[in-house]
């Protein structure tokens, strides 16, 4: 069962899930989830998966690792190739378009950018929303979105 004790900071929690990963052949998400709520520490898949992505974290030979000297940095990808392309609709939202299956490995890339024009994003297969407080910051978005993935407005 849940309670407020079981809640923790995320430099905590991101801490705690560096170190299984270190300490432990960690196959899956859910195993890593497991260790978690043995710790107490209650974590849903997206804050898990956001956690991973933010520490750099990626699987190799089949176990989470820590790539090394980037323990606790957060790995932004190359994933210009797979952005298609963006367009802006109204004052407040952004559409981009992916390849098939790459939406939310950029979504999770925008989000980590800690950028305060992305208000939000929700992510399908091959579709992104990001929402943006007002056309000012739509305007910033798109030029960060410009700077990352190349100028490909529509």
């Amino acid at each position: 069962m849940y309670d407020d004790s079981m809640m923790m900071d995320k430099h905590e929690r991101q801490s705690a899930i560096a170190a299984l990963i270190r300490e432990h052949p960690i196959r899956t998400q859910a195993d890593l989830s497991r260790r978690l709520a043995d710790q107490r520490m209650v974590v849903d898949q997206s804050t898990l998966s956001r956690d991973l992505t933010e520490l750099g974290i990626q699987k190799a030979k089949g176990c989470y690792a820590i790539p090394d000297g980037e323990q606790s940095a957060p790995k932004q990808l190359d994933l210009a190739g797979v952005v298609q392309w963006f367009t802006p609709c109204g004052p407040h939202m952004i559409v981009v378009t992916t390849l098939v299956g790459q939406a939310q490995p950029v979504a999770l890339v925008i989000e980590g950018s800690g950028e305060s024009a992305f208000l939000a994003t929700l992510a399908g297969d091959d579709t992104v929303f990001l929402a943006t407080k007002s056309a000012r910051t739509q305007a910033v978005a798109l030029r960060r979105l410009e700077q990352w993935f190349g100028d490909k407005r529509r």
